[in-house]
């Protein structure tokens, strides 16, 4: 009876019945097919993406390395005129402390021989 009963609802149901059922099965493909593009979509923006940012990345990273040569280039380069420069001031005062050394030995000895100078010319 059972089946019975199962026969007759399906004998009621209508061409329109049958149309609305095969068009919502259809509007459930469509719509799982369309799901299935959207991910695949998504999933080659985000290779896209990631792509553009390991490229992005290594650019950058490129780019610091040079920077880096660029400043420790330039570092070298101040650190010889710096060292330069030191030692001429090293020698500048060098050459001004054996002027002072020769003035002190000199005033020295003047003051030692003041007198003898100093009869001589009498």
């Amino acid at each position: 009876m059972e089946g019975n009963g199962q026969n007759s609802s399906s004998e009621h149901l209508t061409q329109k019945d049958i149309v609305q059922l095969l068009l919502h099965n259809a509007q459930h493909m469509v719509t799982r097919e369309e799901l299935k593009s959207d991910i695949n979509e998504v999933k080659d923006e985000i290779v896209k993406v990631e792509t553009s940012l390991k490229q992005d990345m290594v650019k950058l990273e490129s780019s610091l390395k040079q920077d880096m040569v660029k400043l420790e280039a330039s570092l070298k380069q101040d650190m010889v005129k710096l060292e330069s420069s030191l030692r001429q001031d090293i020698s500048k005062i060098d050459a001004k402390f054996d002027k002072i050394q020769w003035l002190i030995i000199a005033t020295m000895l003047t003051i030692l021989l003041k007198d003898s100078v100093l009869r001589l010319l009498e």
